[in-house]
Formats: structure tokens, sequence, C-alpha cells
């Protein structure tokens, strides 16, 4: 059984944390320690058995936080954080517990819990584990029971039915020393003030905002088994987001986002007022531009971060998920009376092109001098991760798991945290220029007038373009009202080409999901691929034309 809070809102999802290393600071370690020795000794309800395995792990974090709108101030902030990130239970034995059987593997807090505090103190810490772990303990122990009476009544054997399994391994010692950073206040103040002002000249822009965010933290994390981990991280994110509305009421929304260790290494403002006005640029033309209106299927070619986006789909939400499944049917009902496919399936089996491999090297740090922000070098249950040859020449070859264990083919690789760096390696090399050739030449053979490239419009901005590339001339057009159809494995199995040359993208936000360390997975990836067949389709923008009766002040 576990409990688990996700902390980060819609702004700072993206990143997450690494706090100042002080002597002081293992307190936390040693009152989480003293913790789990007196509980995995004293904890015993009558009839109920003792735990077997228990994990605490505590996330501090500081969060600074700048932005502006229009050459103004709207939020300048710093504040502290500590979180009881895990509290984990377990009771039975390894091969069988309270989560072998049952599919509700959390245990929700009380009005009894007791908030762990800020300060390190030692009792308040202990007396706050404390509370949390006597209601885990006390569910976890009864879904033991339930789970023996569920595989007594099935008449059948543990071996006979699906079932988890908890992986027994040695402990890990890791204890990371780093100093802090300390955001310069007035100077990143005055970065957001100026780029956000660029917004004045344009009031067609109707709404805009700039802001950095940094977090830093440490994460603290012991077992019953002897793990003792003290890891620190951090993220700088800038973000610049505008909306705007044509003289036809139709809406248009981008955005520039850059990633970094600190704000330091953040893009210069040179090169975000660059960005920014061609981003503006691209807003005030929305309207001039041509409405895709045609449903269209033949081969694209994707340039940039596309290429990431791709594979990221692919490979983590789409019909080639690589992450090992922890679900089991159930064994009562129509569920269990059904077959059950699980990503174990796939092993073995081709999931993308043949020319495709996919390594997973969670603790790489750099590549090309892009600092890798979805490293990570201990996951949340405290397993030190392998680097995985995941897809050899388009075929299965293991996957990612934590450390539930639902079949014999699941190793426990320390991935609970997600694959934190995946390195795409295409056995071809494509000039960009042979590349658009052969779009070219495969749109021609199947008769089309146009072809698809789809391209990032600037060094992070979000918004990417669609450009119809026509077969007479080669002449490129952007259009708007363009969706890109599914993009998954059997879409990369059409792959036909792909670049040379090689690039470094850090993916994170809602679409991956919030995690322990960054929140974020790093891509290598081509920095271009042609696949023969893909569909894009159009859609409507909103457009509400309203009379305007208040004029806007910065007409």
């Amino acid at each position: 059984m576990k409990v688990s809070r996700l902390f980060l809102g819609a702004m700072l999802c993206a990143a997450t944390t690494s706090f100042a290393q002080q002597a002081s600071e293992d307190v936390v370690l040693k009152a989480m320690q003293d913790e789990i020795a007196q509980n995995m000794s004293g904890l015993k309800l009558p009839d109920f058995e003792k735990p077997f395995f228990m994990l605490y792990g505590v996330l501090d974090q500081k969060n600074y936080t700048y932005s502006a709108t229009l050459g103004s101030l709207t939020r300048s902030f710093e504040n502290q954080n500590r979180y009881k990130s895990t509290t984990r239970v377990l009771v039975g034995d390894y091969p069988f517990n309270d989560e072998s059987l049952d599919d509700d593997l959390f245990s929700q807090s009380t009005s009894n819990e007791i908030d762990i505090p800020l300060e390190n103190d030692y009792w308040g810490i202990r007396r706050s584990f404390w509370s949390t772990t006597d209601k885990v303990y006390r569910d976890a122990a009864r879904n033991l029971e339930k789970n023996k009476e569920t595989l007594k009544e099935s008449g059948k054997s543990l071996e006979s039915v699906p079932h988890r399994t908890f992986a027994k391994l040695p402990p890990v010692s890791l204890v990371v020393s780093t100093k802090p950073y300390q955001p310069n206040k007035l100077l990143l103040e005055q970065k957001v003030r100026g780029l956000s002002a660029l917004f004045l000249k344009h009031p067609s822009i109707i709404n805009s905002g700039v802001v950095i965010n940094y977090v830093e933290g440490i994460r603290h994390m012991v077992s019953s088994e002897g793990s003792v981990i003290k890891v620190p991280f951090r993220v700088a994110n800038f973000m610049c987001i505008a909306f705007a509305k044509t003289n036809e009421g139709e809406q248009a929304l981008n955005g520039i986002s850059h990633f970094a260790t600190d704000p330091d290494k953040l893009p210069d403002d040179a090169q975000l007022t660059s960005e920014i006005e061609t981003m503006i640029q691209q807003l005030e033309n929305q309207a001039k531009l041509s409405k895709f209106s045609d449903d269209y299927s033949g081969p694209v070619l994707l340039v940039g971060q596309p290429v990431a986006d791709v594979f990221s789909t692919a490979l983590f939400n789409g019909n080639a998920d690589i992450m090992a499944n922890d679900n089991i049917p159930k064994l009562s009902g129509y569920q269990y009376d059904n077959e059950y496919f699980g990503n174990d399936s796939k092993l073995g089996k081709s999931i993308l092109n043949e020319a495709i491999s996919v390594t997973v090297k969670p603790k790489l740090k750099t590549f090309n001098g892009v600092d890798l922000l979805g490293s990570y070098d201990v996951d949340s249950e405290g397993v030190v991760p392998a680097n995985v040859n995941v897809v050899e020449r388009g075929v299965l070859k293991a996957l990612l798991n934590n450390r539930t264990i639902t079949s014999p083919t699941q190793t426990a690789n320390g991935f609970a945290n997600g694959p934190g760096v995946v390195q795409i390696s295409v056995a071809m090399k494509d000039s960009e220029k042979s590349l658009k050739k052969k779009l070219i030449d495969k749109a021609k053979k199947q008769g089309l007038e146009f072809a698809i490239l789809v391209r990032s419009n600037g060094s992070g901005i979000r918004q990417p373009g669609i450009y119809k590339v026509h077969v007479a001339d080669g002449n490129e057009e952007l259009v708007k009202g363009a969706s890109l159809g599914k993009m998954d494995g059997k879409v990369l199995k059409k792959l036909s080409g792909a670049s040379e040359k090689y690039m470094a993208y850090n993916l994170g936000g809602f679409n991956n999901g919030p995690r322990e360390g960054t929140g974020m997975t790093s891509y290598i990836v081509p920095e271009s691929i042609l696949i023969d067949e893909m569909d894009v389709s159009r859609f409507a923008l909103p457009s509400v034309k309203e009379t305007e009766y208040v004029k806007n002040p910065l007409e």
C-alpha cells in the first residue's frame, strides 16, 4: 500500500527540485530511519501479520516564480515546501502480499494525518510518518487477509493465477551533496519585464505573459531493507504564451518554452527577443494564412521537436508502449474469464520500423551540450536504473519496470520514475535536401499536388508549423487549421528516411505526467524523419466575432 502526493500546478508541473544541503538536514534521514526501525519491530495488529517492507520518502523543494505582462510584474515570489512523497507498507512476503491481488493500491489519508514540518524537527518528522504509517499498515494488513481469502476461494494455486510479486533487491546507499543556487531576483524580474514589454506595440495580441520558474530540492528516501538516499534535483523553465484574435474572430495561441538546470543557462535576452518577435509575427499573420481544407493521407516530413513528440507518443502512449504493465485481472467475475493481454505479449515482436532501435539511458546527463533533465541516478523505489536496449531493429526486446512484477519476463530494472533518457537510433543517414526530395517524389508517385512538412517554428516555440510542400516547384506554404493524425508505432513502421544529425529535447508537463525528480523525459532523436503515410485533417478554429464597445487602450 502506498500514499503519494502530486504537488505541482499547471505552470509548475514541468519543473521540480534541489534544496540547500546542510549537515543539519541529516535529521530528516535519521528521523525516517528511526521511525521505520521502530515500526518494523512494533507494528502488529491482533490476528494480522507484521510488515515485511517499508519505504519512506520526503521531498524538500524551493520554488521561485517571476512573471510579467506588458512590461509590468504580475508575480514575484519564493516559497518552500516539504512533502511526504511516499509512505509504503507491505504485509506478507515478497512473493505474496497485500498488493498481490488487490487493484486498489492506494491508501487515503485521514483527518488524523499530521503534516511534516518544514524545519528539521526530529520528533515532528517521526510523528508525521507515524500518523500516516498507522493508517497504511491497517489497510495493508487487512488487504493481505482479504487476498488470502480470495485465493482460497478460487481453489487455485498462486502460481496458476495472475498476481503481483514484489522484487527483492539489495539496498542502495546514495547521498549526494550540492551547493544551492540563489536566483538573482532583480535580474530575473528585469528580464520578464523587458521581454513582456515587446507586446506593447502589438494590440492585436489580446493576452500575453512571460514567466520564469525555478525549482530546486532534495529527494530523501529510506527503506527497511537498508537503502538510504539523498539526491538533489533542479530545473528552470522559461515560458512565453500569447493569444490573438483576427478581425474575423479567429483565435490563435502560441508559446515559447525553454528548460535548463538553472536560470543562468536559459537563453539570453537577444535570443528570446528574436523568438518572441517571430512568434508575434506568426500570430499577426494568422489571418493571411490559407485554411487547410483537405483530408490528407500521404508522406509527411517532420523536423525538430515534432520528431521527439512522435516517439514520445508511440513509445509511452501508443500501441508500442515499452513500460511494463502492473495491472492484473481480478479473480472473480467476467474480467477473469476474459483473456488478458499485457505489454509482455509484445516481447519478441516487431513494434517499430526495422531501422529503429531504442536504448534507455536514465543516468546520461548531457548530449551535444544539452543538459538531459530527465536523467536520474535512483528511482522512487530505491532502485538504481540500468541502461536497457528496449527495441533492436524494430523488435521489442525488454520492458521498463518498477519493483512490481506480474510476469516471469519482467525485471525490476529501476523505472518507477519513467524512462528518464530515451535514445533513438535510426539506421538511415539522409541529408535535409535528400529528405525533402524523397518527400516530393513520394507525393508525386501518389498523384498528390502537395506533401506535408511539420516543422518547429523556431527554437523553443511550442506550436509546430504545418506546411504544404507543392510538388510542382517545392515551395512551402504555411497553413492554418491543420491537425496531425495518430502518431504511434504503426505510423513509425512506415518510416523511410531520417537525418544523420541527432538532437536532444526535454519533454515534460501534463503530457508525461508528474514524477519525482524533474518530471521530464529527455529524447535523443534524428533531427528529421520521413513517414511514408500519415493522416492530416482539417479542424475548425474557434471563431467568435464580437462587437467591440470599449476600445483597446493599446491601440
